[in-house]
């Protein structure tokens, strides 16, 4: 039986890996074409931009839609005959199958993609993207790694050497929200690491006798975000950065870490604190009602929690935000034990990236001049934020204008701790059997009454091997 399991896993790891096979067997891809045409500068060195038209395809295309093509329509009000950015929102089951073929044939290719980190080293290995540095030099508008946060900047060389390939806009993860009504009627504070946790659900539960955390473990990002970011936080790593093959099993101290992670979550449940499987709606509506004091959710669902929430209490958003409703982070929450890794947060992040497409040097640094205006203007990291975006700049992130906007203040700028415990899947193409690899540990320890090592450190064995057949089927 378990051999037939193995089997179904790494066939349904190799159908979600379709896009690394077509992608590393594709012909044709080339060298990334030579710059054509020459830059036109005023008397200031500053670029001259005449109706420039950029193609921008981006996988934003949920409930943060309207928000991201609203702040496109900023731009190209502000640079009115100038630049003009034209976006398409394709959703991301598709996305990179999608704009891979479109920059491979050239047929219908957008001159500059904003995607999840862990496509870009894919595109950047069968040569899809081009680095920026070239354009930077000639056009004096310089993209600097040490304006964005660090656990992102690491990431925009795509590890192929110094030249830069993409730009990190944003990061988000699952966030937490919490009552404040009844964390103060607790006489308790936010807890910050996982005995302070522990402490205020034993009050709560005392107290009222209710489920301290509403959270959904079958949600499409719970096992991807909340898990994984266990994992890290207990000092486990999501592959070896050499070999790009899961150590899960086989490196011992990550197995410790992982079997950690797992315990994290069952002591919560064993406890009372929180439920498996419990439904959205009962989640939500637990938390609506005054009856869990946190709620784990998704950060683009926070306008309409702040929204529904006044309307239920029947005050403003204002005076909700200032009496009831709090944000805090889940950093330090999982660590069984004090380590460095405690406080990391893991998720995903936007990057911009320019296709090999664009090869007129004008358009080029249109391109780049549009980068440097949605990572440096504070105002466009405000209205990105209210759709549950935190910025990576720390331009963005310094200004007044930023700090102070309400969404930033009690939410988003208190979701993920420190942005620089960011982390996001890293430079590896192989990040979907790693990702899933990961749920499938959730899933397989974490709602089970076999509570011993032996049982788990199987479970992870087997996902181990199962990830590592994929990897080493595409490698």
């Amino acid at each position: 039986m378990k051999k037939h399991i193995f089997v179904i896993m790494c066939l349904v790891l190799c159908a979600i890996m379709a896009f690394s096979f077509c992608a590393c067997n594709a012909e044709g891809d080339g060298d990334i074409p030579q710059t054509t045409g020459s830059l036109e500068k005023d008397e200031d060195g500053n670029v001259i931009f005449n109706n420039v038209t950029i193609r921008l395809e981006t996988v934003v295309a949920g409930t943060d839609k309207d928000a991201f093509n609203a702040i496109i329509s900023k731009f190209n009000r502000a640079y009115r005959g100038k630049i003009t950015v034209n976006v398409d929102n394709t959703p991301a089951n598709s996305y990179e199958n999608t704009v891979a073929q479109k920059i491979k044939n050239n047929n219908n290719s957008p001159d500059l993609i904003m995607s999840h980190q862990k496509s870009h080293k894919n595109f950047a290995d069968n040569k899809l993207i081009q680095p920026i540095d070239n354009i930077m030099n000639q056009s004096g508008i310089t993209i600097d790694p040490n304006n964005y946060a660090d656990g992102l900047a690491q990431y925009m060389t795509l590890g192929l050497g110094d030249s830069i390939y993409s730009v990190p806009a944003d990061s988000q993860s699952t966030v937490v929200f919490y009552n404040k009504e009844l964390l103060s009627a607790l006489d308790m504070t936010v807890p910050t690491n996982r005995a302070e946790l522990l402490a205020v659900c034993k009050a709560y539960k005392d107290k009222y006798n209710k489920t301290p955390i509403a959270w959904v473990t079958d949600s499409d990002y719970f096992g991807e975000y909340v898990y994984t970011t266990a994992v890290l936080q207990n000092g486990g790593t999501l592959y070896d950065s050499n070999s790009l093959q899961a150590t899960w099993h086989s490196d011992s101290a990550n197995r410790e870490a992982i079997y950690n992670a797992s315990e994290s979550m069952r002591q919560l449940f064993t406890l009372g604190y929180a439920q498996y499987n419990e439904s959205s709606s009962n989640a939500l509506t637990g938390f609506l009602n005054g009856n869990r004091l946190f709620y784990f959710t998704d950060p683009w669902s926070m306008s309409d929690l702040v929204s529904e929430f006044a309307v239920k209490k029947g005050v403003t958003e204002d005076a909700l935000m200032q009496n009831t409703l709090g944000g805090t982070s889940m950093a330090g929450w999982f660590a069984m034990s004090d380590n460095a890794s405690a406080n990391l947060i893991y998720g995903d992040s936007h990057f911009f990236a320019m296709t090999k497409t664009v090869t007129d040097i004008t358009k080029q640094a249109a391109i780049l001049e549009f980068i440097r205006w949605f990572t440096t203007e504070a105002s466009i990291g405000v209205d990105w934020a209210k759709a549950g975006h935190i910025s990576a700049s720390k331009a963005i992130s310094a200004s007044e204008i930023y700090t102070q906007s309400d969404y930033v203040v009690n939410y988003i700028g208190k979701f993920y701790g420190n942005i620089n415990n960011f982390r996001c899947i890293g430079n590896t193409t192989y990040y979907q059997p790693i990702i899933s690899g990961m749920k499938g540990i959730f899933a397989d320890t974490v709602n089970t009454s076999n509570h011993t090592k032996d049982f788990d450190f199987t479970k992870i064995q087997e996902r181990e091997n199962a990830a590592n057949s994929s990897i080493s089927f595409f490698g």
